[in-house]
């Protein structure tokens, strides 16, 4: 079993959030499992204490799950999906219970192969991002979940009010939904997991120019939030930065491997079992 295949120096990784200058508390959540090869940013929506739970629910799931999944991809891929839908039955739970009309969480997540090394799963729901720096090209990989994408109009066309509104996030009453999308991996590859309280206040160029030049991921970071504050902070700031050095060679598994990860929940069972923590 490839266990150690996550520990291999061939990436580089950093994380930083940040509550930010105007508001109380922090409702983003990050969750940086490295040797796990799980990397996930969700961002609550609700305000006070029900954003900061929604989020943490939805990191708390898949931090259980993941980390006593087996190194099996689709037994990964299934238990990552059960463990957000649990997180998200939670959620709503708890909004029922606590009479919450908005409580939710967004979700932005890369999930490596532990098999393929040159391929990961990506995750998605909301406006939290994924973004890709591949020969200083910097390409966003992630599609908002707005009221405007869904209808066909940009967010300056919508009325006040609707600019930004979300149309799908853990937690929702009405068809949640999770996007799942595999890429490929390349060495030199820069991927940036973030809230939107980052890319909202640093701007692309910037983006492109610090990745491209500043070999310190932890250093850039650290630079884009005193560059928010500076400007104001007007929002929760969370970002997680990876860069792949090399591609280690792909694991061959085992006939029995092979076999295991063929059967549904191999390993263990599902992430909404009593290894979650259940909000109340």
């Amino acid at each position: 079993m490839p266990s150690t295949l996550f520990n291999f120096d061939y990436k580089t990784v950093a994380a930083v959030t940040d509550v930010g200058k105007k508001r109380d508390n922090n409702e983003d959540a990050l969750l940086l499992l490295d040797k796990f090869g799980c990397y996930v940013i969700s961002d609550g929506m609700g305000g006070g204490s029900a954003g900061e739970i929604a989020s943490s629910t939805v990191v708390t799931y898949i931090r259980n799950a993941m980390t006593a999944a087996p190194m099996l991809p689709e037994s990964r891929r299934e238990r990552f999906s059960e463990a957000v839908y649990a997180a998200h039955k939670d959620i709503l739970a708890y909004a029922g219970k606590k009479n919450y009309s908005s409580m939710g969480a967004t979700l932005a997540a890369i999930l490596l192969n532990p098999w393929e090394s040159d391929k990961a799963d990506f995750y998605h729901a909301g406006d939290s991002r994924i973004y890709r720096l591949r020969k200083k090209r910097l390409q966003c990989l992630t599609t908002d979940h707005t009221v405007g994408n869904a209808s066909g109009l940009s967010e300056h066309q919508m009325p006040p009010g609707m600019s930004g509104l979300l149309s799908n996030a853990v937690g929702i009453s009405n068809g949640f939904f999770i996007t799942d999308t595999q890429v490929d991996l390349c060495a030199g590859d820069i991927f940036l997991i973030c809230s939107d309280g980052l890319y909202r206040q640093i701007p692309e160029d910037r983006i492109i120019a610090d990745l491209s030049r500043i070999s310190d991921l932890k250093q850039i970071l650290n630079s884009w939030v005193a560059l928010a504050n500076d400007a104001g902070g007007i929002d929760n700031f969370s970002g997680i930065l990876i860069r792949f050095n090399s591609i280690p060679d792909k694991y061959v598994p085992t006939e029995d491997e092979i076999r295991q990860d063929s059967i549904p929940n191999a390993g263990g069972n599902d992430a909404g079992d009593s290894d979650a923590v259940t909000i109340i």
